[in-house]
C-alpha cells in the first residue's frame, strides 16, 4: 500500500525535526515553517494530512486554515493542530474552523503517534468508501445501460414474433405468404435465443462455471461452418470476407468446436459490424504450442483508452458513434473467457480510424488420426457440404423492367432473371427506361443508378411523376450504408448491391412483388458465363481507353462513371483485382483524395492496365 504523506508546519525547526522523526517509518514527511508556504506546497502535493502549528508569525494556524479552507484543491485535507495554547475558546475556534484533533505541546511521542495514526486510519476508509461508491455508480451506469440496451434488443425482435404470429392467427396473412412470415418469427426467436445465452453464459462465466467439452474436432469443416453464419452479412454490406491459411496445419484436433465458433463468430460479427468499407480476414496459423486466428478488419477501431474496457462485461466502446449497431455487450468478456478454457487467450491491436486485429490463440492438441494439410487443395478435398433439400421450390412470376448500361451484365441479368421465371425487358439507359415505363405496365423496375444520358434516380423521379406506383429496385456497386440509406430515402423499395447475390435477389423480388418463393439453384449453363467473361474481356480494353481518356482530359467526372461502371461489372464476373483496382480509382474520386494526387492516380491506371494484359494472355 503507498505510503500516506503528512506536511508538517511549524515556524520552530526543532519542533519539525521532532516531529519527523516520530512519523517517518509511517509516512512520506514534508516540511513547512509558515502558513503561505504551507498553503503553497498543498497545493502543489496534495497530502493526505496536515499537522498545523496554530501559533506563528505574519500569518497564525487559524488564518491558515481559513484559507485552507476556502480554496477547492486543498478543502477536503484534514488539519490537525499543534499549539502549546491551553485555552478552550482557542480549542474551540480551531475546531469550529475545521481542524479534527489537536496535538499539544510539549509532544508525548505515543498520543501524537496514536492520534496521528487514527486520523490516517480515518482518510484511507474514506478513500476505500470514495473508490467503492465511485465502481459502484459505474457499475450502476454501466448495468443500467446494459439494461436499456436489453430492452431494445428484445423487444424489437419480440414485436416481430408477436405481430406476425398473431397476424397468423387472425387469418391475416394469405397462406403464400405465411412461409415468409414464419421465417421472420424464426429468425427473431434465433436472435432472442442468441441473447438468451450470452445472459446465461455471462452468468456462468461470473460464477466460474462455463464448461467446455474437449473432443475430436474437424477444423476446417468448422471452419466452413462459420463461414457460413458470417459470410452473408459481410456480403451485405459489400465487405470483402478472406479466409487465410498459413500452411501446414492440422485437419482435426482436440478443442470445444461449439465453443471455439462461438469465440470466432463473435469475434467476426463485431469485425463485420464495425467495418464499413474494405475487408474483414479470418487468418489461420500454427504457432506451437498454440493455433491461432487472427479477426483482421479495416473498420473504426479503437481508441487507446478505450481498449482497457474491451473484455468487461456490460461495456460497449464506440457505443456514442455507434448507437446503432446494437447487441448485448458480453461477447468479448465470454469470449475472452472461453479462449481461457482453451488452454489460450485474446489479445487486440487496434488504432483509431485504421482497424483492428484481435488474435484468438487455444491450445494445439491434435487428435490421434489428424493430418496435416498443406494447401488448399488439401482441404477441399476433405471437406463434404451437406446439401439441404427441404425447402420450398417454387418459380417466380412477374414482369421486369430492367436498366443497365453495362451489355455483358444485362446479358447475365436477363439469363438469371428468366432462369427464375419471371419475363424480363431491359434497356440501356434512364431514357429508354422512362420510355419503356410509360408505354407499358411492369410488376417491378430495376435500374443500375449510375447510367449514361439518364441515370437511375432521375428516370425513377420522373416516372414516378407520371402517378406510376410499380416498386423500383437500385442495382448499384455502393453498398455504403449512407448511400443505401439515401436509395431508400428517395424512393426505392430496395436495393441490389453488385455483385448481386442469389438468395438476396429472390429476397428482394419477393418483398416488391408480395409473394413467397425461393430458389436454391439458378442452373446457368457454364458455357453461357464463360462467353459471358470473355465478352466481359473484349470490352475491358475500351473501359480502359476511355478511363485514360477521362484522366488525362483531365475529365474527373466522366473518370468516377467509368471507374464506377468497371467496379461493378468486374465484380460481377468475379475478376477481384480489376474491382479492387477501380474501385480505388473511384472512391479516391469520391473522397477528393483525387486528382490532388495524379501520381497515384496514374499508377492505378497503368495497374489496371497490367492487369488486363495478364488476363487476356491466360
Amino acid at each position: 500500500m503507498t505510503q500516506p504523506t503528512i506536511l508538517l508546519v511549524d515556524d520552530e525547526k526543532a519542533n519539525l525535526k521532532v516531529l519527523s522523526e516520530l512519523l517517518k517509518k509511517d509516512a512520506h514527511i514534508s516540511l513547512a515553517i509558515s502558513g503561505q508556504q504551507a498553503i503553497d506546497k498543498s497545493l502543489v502535493f496534495r497530502p493526505d494530512l496536515i499537522l498545523l502549528d496554530v501559533v506563528m508569525p505574519k500569518m497564525d494556524g487559524f488564518e491558515t486554515i481559513k484559507k485552507l479552507k476556502a480554496i477547492k484543491e486543498t478543502s477536503e485535507i484534514p488539519i490537525i493542530f499543534i499549539t502549546g495554547l491551553n485555552s478552550a475558546d482557542k480549542e474551540k475556534l480551531g475546531l469550529t474552523l475545521g481542524a479534527v484533533d489537536y496535538i499539544y505541546k510539549p509532544f508525548n511521542s505515543e498520543v501524537v503517534k496514536a492520534r496521528v495514526a487514527t486520523q490516517l486510519k480515518i482518510i484511507r476508509q474514506r478513500n476505500e468508501l470514495q473508490k467503492l461508491s465511485q465502481e459502484l455508480a459505474h457499475a450502476s451506469e454501466i448495468k443500467s445501460r446494459f439494461l436499456a440496451n436489453m430492452s431494445h434488443e428484445i423487444r424489437t425482435p419480440l414485436t416481430a414474433v408477436i405481430g406476425y404470429a398473431e397476424s397468423i392467427l387472425a387469418g391475416e396473412i394469405d397462406e403464400d405468404e405465411q412461409y415468409n412470415a414464419i421465417s421472420i418469427i424464426n429468425d427473431s426467436g434465433q436472435h432472442l435465443l442468441s441473447l438468451l445465452n450470452d445472459i446465461l453464459d455471462i452468468s456462468k462465466v461470473e460464477a466460474d462455471k462455463l464448461d467446455v467439452a474437449l473432443i475430436p474436432t474437424r477444423l476446417f469443416k468448422l471452419i466452413e461452418e462459420v463461414k457460413l453464419l458470417v459470410g452473408d452479412k459481410a456480403l451485405h454490406k459489400g465487405i470483402e470476407f478472406n479466409i487465410k491459411c498459413q500452411f501446414p496445419l492440422p485437419s482435426k484436433l482436440i478443442t470445444d468446436p461449439t465453443r471455439l465458433k462461438q469465440i470466432l463468430i463473435n469475434l467476426l460479427n463485431n469485425a463485420i459490424k464495425f467495418t464499413d468499407q474494405g475487408f474483414v480476414d479470418l487468418v489461420i496459423k500454427n504457432t506451437p504450442p498454440f493455433l491461432q486466428f487472427s479477426i483482421q478488419d479495416s473498420g473504426i477501431g479503437i481508441n487507446s483508452e478505450d481498449l482497457s474496457k474491451l473484455f468487461i462485461a456490460f461495456s460497449q466502446v464506440n457505443n456514442t458513434a455507434n448507437s446503432n449497431v446494437g447487441g448485448t455487450g458480453l461477447g468479448l468478456n465470454i469470449s475472452k473467457y472461453l479462449s481461457e478454457k482453451l488452454g489460450g487467450n485474446i489479445s487486440v491491436l487496434s488504432k483509431k480510424g485504421e482497424g483492428s486485429c484481435f488474435t484468438v490463440k487455444i491450445k494445439l492438441k491434435e487428435a490421434d488420426d489428424s493430418i496435416w494439410f498443406k494447401n488448399q487443395t488439401d482441404i477441399d478435398n476433405a471437406i463434404v457440404i451437406p446439401c439441404n433439400d427441404a425447402k420450398p421450390q417454387k418459380k417466380l412470376k412477374g414482369n421486369i423492367l430492367l436498366a443497365e448500361d453495362n451489355k455483358g451484365l444485362r446479358t447475365l441479368f436477363t439469363l438469371i432473371l428468366t432462369k427464375l421465371g419471371l419475363t424480363v425487358t431491359i434497356v440501356e439507359d434512364g431514357k429508354q427506361l422512362v420510355e419503356a415505363a410509360l408505354v407499358s405496365e411492369y410488376d417491378l423496375i430495376m435500374t443500375d443508378i449510375h447510367m449514361p444520358n439518364m441515370g437511375g434516380v432521375e428516370a425513377m423521379n420522373l416516372i414516378k411523376l407520371t402517378g406510376c406506383e410499380t416498386p423500383f429496385v437500385a442495382l448499384t456497386a455502393n453498398a455504403m450504408t449512407h448511400e443505401i440509406t439515401h436509395y431508400l430515402d428517395i424512393g426505392f423499395s430496395e436495393y441490389l448491391s453488385k455483385p448481386i447475390q442469389r438468395e438476396k435477389l429472390v429476397h428482394v423480388i419477393n418483398h416488391c412483388l408480395g409473394i413467397n418463393s425461393r430458389i436454391d439453384e439458378i442452373d446457368i449453363p457454364e458455357n453461357n458465363l464463360c462467353q459471358l467473361k470473355n465478352d466481359f474481356l473484349d470490352d475491358l480494353s475500351l473501359d480502359i481507353k476511355n478511363i485514360k481518356n477521362a484522366f488525362s482530359h483531365k475529365n474527373w467526372q466522366q473518370l468516377q462513371f467509368f471507374a464506377h461502371g468497371l467496379n461493378g461489372s468486374s465484380a460481377v464476373f468475379g475478376f477481384k483485382e480489376i474491382t479492387k483496382l477501380a474501385a480505388k480509382l473511384e472512391n479516391g474520386l469520391q473522397t477528393g483524395e483525387f486528382p490532388t494526387d495524379r501520381l497515384k492516380m496514374q499508377l492505378i491506371i497503368d495497374n489496371l492496365t497490367t492487369t488486363f494484359f495478364s488476363l487476356i494472355k491466360k
